[in-house]
């Protein structure tokens, strides 16, 4: 999957300066209030051919936090702006 930019996009994590562009990469964010009235950080991610053919076959995605919680997170395919 790939990060991809998008109009609502109002900050970039960049990635650690000790990090390889194979190991990570920068990603472009909303940060701000949900719909709900939660503070958000929404990111757009494109699927390419081999993750959709995935996708297709097992029906799952997972999701990889770094770090030692888990915060509250959520995946969903809907534009969160519509």
């Amino acid at each position: 999957m790939i990060p991809t930019d998008f109009k609502q996009r109002n900050f970039i994590f960049t990635k650690p300066k000790d990090m390889t562009d194979e190991e990570c990469f920068d990603l472009p964010v909303f940060k701000g209030i949900s719909q709900d009235g939660y503070p958000c950080i929404i990111s757009k991610w494109k699927l390419s051919k081999e993750d959709l053919e995935e996708i297709n076959k097992s029906g799952c995605i997972y999701l990889s936090i770094t770090g030692y919680g888990m915060p509250p997170v959520s995946l969903f395919t809907e534009d969160p702006w519509k």
